[in-house]
């Protein structure tokens, strides 16, 4: 569970992005595999849309882990 809480959390704080990020990318993994349990037809663009915005909110946390490590240079 440390492991888990150092992931998702900044400074002590939780962050939006990071928790965006890792819930994401497993509801896409948990809804793309669902058919192999129950019957049921997964529909290509809503697994994109999980996809698409675990991405989104990792490039927006990555672009703000830049911008502090870089001291606001923008390089």
């Amino acid at each position: 569970m440390k492991l888990l809480k150092d992931t998702l959390t900044v400074n002590g704080k939780w962050s939006q992005k990071r928790i965006m990020t890792f819930s994401s990318f497993w509801v896409a993994t948990v809804y793309a595999f669902l058919p192999a349990f129950i019957d049921f037809e997964v529909k290509e663009f809503v697994f994109l849309g999980f996809v698409g915005a675990g991405g989104w909110s990792l490039l927006r946390t990555q672009k703000a882990n830049e911008n502090i490590s870089d001291g606001g240079q923008g390089t």
